[in-house]
């Protein structure tokens, strides 16, 4: 009897699977994109201080990467960006979730009002749904002069809203480090 290798857990997301397909087209395995991310988590591992001290990796740059993207693509400033990395960190520890509290799934655990399950699992989708949703309660960039847990719980509705302010710092690093 054959025992297979058992399969390394890996999430899923639109990044990874942007960057694995880019590898295999161009005739490479994708490694050198998951490299670079693995660098930038090694990088971060030793910067951080809170919950991610020690627990990124390669995956989950790929995810906070989505995250601080979609704010540069709307033009937004490292501090949007910082609000949207606190809370995936408390939201999912940067792990792109397929499932989640009832019908929550995703990065930023959207419920299905936020879209269908596909669109919530896409991390740059995610990522701009809740930068619509963070302009939309606080209008014309009233969350830059707002405390970013006062900012993510105002978007999220927590049932924890005092998480998200504890993550900031190192929600920060990753920026800097990202942006």
């Amino acid at each position: 009897m054959k025992f297979m290798k058992p399969i390394p857990h890996f999430t899923f997301t639109a990044t990874s699977g942007l960057l694995l397909t880019a590898g295999l087209l161009l005739g490479g395995s994708g490694t050198a994109a998951a490299d670079t991310e693995g660098a930038v988590a090694d990088a971060l591992n030793s910067e951080l201080n809170d919950d991610m001290a020690g627990y990124m990796t390669a995956d989950r740059v790929s995810n906070a990467r989505a995250v601080v993207e979609a704010a540069q693509e709307r033009g937004m400033d490292q501090r949007a960006a910082t609000i949207g990395i606190a809370t995936v960190i408390v939201e999912t520890h940067l792990d792109n979730h397929p499932w989640g509290d009832r019908d929550s799934v995703g990065l930023f655990q959207q419920r299905d009002h936020y879209g269908s399950h596909e669109q919530r699992l896409d991390p740059t989708w995610a990522a701009d749904a809740f930068y619509d949703e963070m302009d939309f309660v606080y209008p014309d960039g009233s969350w830059a002069d707002e405390p970013i847990g006062d900012v993510a719980q105002g978007v999220q509705r927590s049932a924890y809203p005092d998480r998200y302010q504890h993550q900031a710092d190192d929600a920060e690093i990753i920026v800097e480090e990202l942006w």
